[in-house]
């Protein structure tokens, strides 16, 4: 983990969806592997599903505020990730094709909200830690896969001489997470804009 070309630690974090692991078990895993990239220095990927407040707590506990977040394929409530932006300045969040699922509502509304305008400076002005110098001209997300999963349901309208479905998503479907992504903002935005934007979000969580 120490090798400069290990740009970050995860995906790490706590899944109460499945709960294949006992939940105490998780969380002290969790613990020790953010105590463990956070001595290293290294940005985290985080998954987190149905554990907004215990994943929220260890965040806040085990974290320092200016360190490198990317939580990982968003599915759960836009309050949740409003305030985890509003205490982590460096805390993007990761769209994937899960947005395009009629099943995922929160992911759509979340960036909607972040989208508009003069939203992040309002949050993170009732951060704990008082107002933050902060680009105000993109929202802190992150366009990804989760490979194989999450093909992005938008990819067979160019698609129409296939039959059935595709097996698995790859990075090169994230073109359509991205044009959904613009569909849902609005204002001018396309896929390009996203892509750019993102893009640029990647290399400052990341460093490449």
């Amino acid at each position: 983990m120490t090798h400069p070309r290990c740009v970050g630690w995860g995906e790490i974090g706590l899944d109460y969806h499945y709960d294949n692991s006992p939940r105490d078990v998780q969380q002290r895993v969790f613990e020790r592997q953010l105590r463990a990239a956070v001595k290293l220095g290294k940005p985290l990927t985080i998954h987190t599903r149905e554990a907004e407040e215990d994943t929220e707590r260890i965040l806040k506990q085990e974290v320092p505020v200016e360190h490198k977040i990317h939580v990982h394929c968003f599915t759960d409530t836009p309050e949740f990730a409003q305030r985890l932006l509003a205490h982590f300045p460096n805390l993007y969040i990761g769209i994937t094709g899960v947005i395009s699922y009629a099943t995922n509502l929160h992911t759509s509304a979340l960036l909607r909200h972040m989208a508009a305008p003069n939203v992040e400076a309002e949050a993170e002005a009732a951060g704990p830690d008082g107002p933050r110098s902060r680009n105000r001209d993109r929202p802190r997300i992150l366009l990804e896969t989760d490979a194989p999963f999450m093909v992005p349901s938008n990819i067979y309208a160019s698609l129409p001489a296939l039959k059935g479905r595709l097996p698995l998503c790859h990075t090169a479907m994230i073109p359509w997470v991205a044009e959904f992504a613009a569909g849902v903002v609005g204002g001018g935005w396309g896929p390009a804009d996203v892509m750019l934007r993102a893009n640029e979000n990647a290399r400052a969580v990341y460093g490449i």
